[in-house]
């Protein structure tokens, strides 16, 4: 699961733009292949391919919502203690969950992301937000906009 985020230092407010899961080539299509048929197939011919052709928009289960909010605060937190003034804009954090319900983030990406592309015209979270389609880009666009309204230019460019 990736976590598709924006953080605002004007407004000091963390925002979930999205989730998106990966597609990887043949190994997402081989659990649709019987293992019967698996089986009858030549070794050469069920060599798993993990690279990454698309992405998949997701709404995640409404339970695990406060977990990947609670998880986003946590990184702009420690942001700003490891580098001053911390992260802002669009980030990413990419997680696995676990069969126990666990979300464990092997990446975080400090920039857009591939994953925002499904949502062009913004994502579900998106929409209980803003009354206007919401991308990652217009979000960006906005920020700086606001930033000049309030003269805090600087506190997005650095």
């Amino acid at each position: 699961m990736y976590a598709h985020y924006f953080y605002s230092p004007i407004t000091n407010k963390l925002e979930i733009m999205g989730f998106d899961k990966r597609y990887e080539s043949n190994v997402d299509s081989l659990g649709r292949v019987s293992a019967r048929d698996q089986m009858a197939l030549p070794k050469e011919q069920v060599d798993p391919s993990y690279l990454i052709v698309g992405n998949i928009p997701v709404v995640v289960r409404e339970s695990y919502l406060p977990r990947f909010l609670e998880m986003g605060e946590d990184v702009i937190e420690i942001s700003k203690r490891i580098a001053p003034p911390g992260l802002f804009g669009p980030f990413c954090l990419e997680t696995i969950l676990t069969p126990e319900g666990e979300i464990i983030t092997f990446e975080i990406s400090a920039r857009i992301v591939a994953g925002t592309n499904p949502y062009i015209n913004g994502s579900p979270y998106t929409d209980i937000t803003y009354d206007e389609p919401m991308s990652t880009g217009r979000r960006i666009a906005r920020e700086i906009k606001i930033a000049i309204e309030k003269g805090q230019l600087s506190k997005i460019l650095h």
